[in-house]
């Protein structure tokens, strides 16, 4: 088993995947943590294609990005002095940002997806929950084909969107206790 590398200066090697993905501890500056996002965003991407194409079930290896997510934007929350758990309101920032999104581009973007959508809505106000959740488990395989273009569209907005907030918070140049500043912390200092 490989130590833990110590946490001193902050300033991971360049695509330092073990510290950007699986530790949550320390401070990051805003290039790596572009860099990480950049490449997780790429990783759900290719989950949301897979899952659209080949089978909704896939969808669940959606949650296997999940710490990683938590560990690159807590450290760029440490890097500014915040607590990590301000995590939550990227996370329903995005949640949010992907749900308005969808609504606007299902039309736009997806056509019989759209269509799709419509008819289950029709069957919910007719039969009742039971009968739509009915329908949309039958036609979950060809709403998720169908509603694809806009899934990936709507997962790069948001995450450029809340990527962009994350990115722009001014990182603290002093030592906090998530440890000392990073190299950019110290250069934003200097300007």
């Amino acid at each position: 088993m490989i130590p833990a590398r110590p946490l001193q200066g902050n300033n991971p090697p360049p695509m330092d995947f073990r510290f950007l993905f699986l530790e949550p501890q320390g401070r990051l500056p805003p290039k790596p943590f572009a860099q990480g996002l950049i490449l997780l965003t790429g990783v759900f991407m290719v989950i949301t294609v897979l899952a659209a194409v080949v089978s909704p079930g896939l969808g669940i290896l959606q949650y296997a990005v999940v710490f990683p997510y938590i560990c690159l934007f807590g450290k760029r929350l440490h890097d500014a002095g915040l607590s990590a758990w301000l995590w939550l309101v990227f996370l329903a920032g995005a949640g949010f940002l992907n749900m308005m999104l969808s609504a606007i581009l299902l039309p736009l973007l997806s056509p019989l997806a759209y269509e799709v959508q419509v008819e289950i809505q029709k069957i919910m106000q007719a039969d009742g929950f039971n009968a739509a959740f009915e329908e949309l488990a039958a036609r979950g395989p060809e709403y998720a084909r169908l509603s694809a273009v806009t899934s990936v569209a709507t997962l790069l907005i948001s995450s450029a969107f809340t990527g962009f907030a994350a990115f722009r918070m001014r990182s603290d140049p002093k030592p906090n206790r998530h440890g000392p500043p990073t190299l950019q912390a110290r250069a934003d200092e200097l300007s």
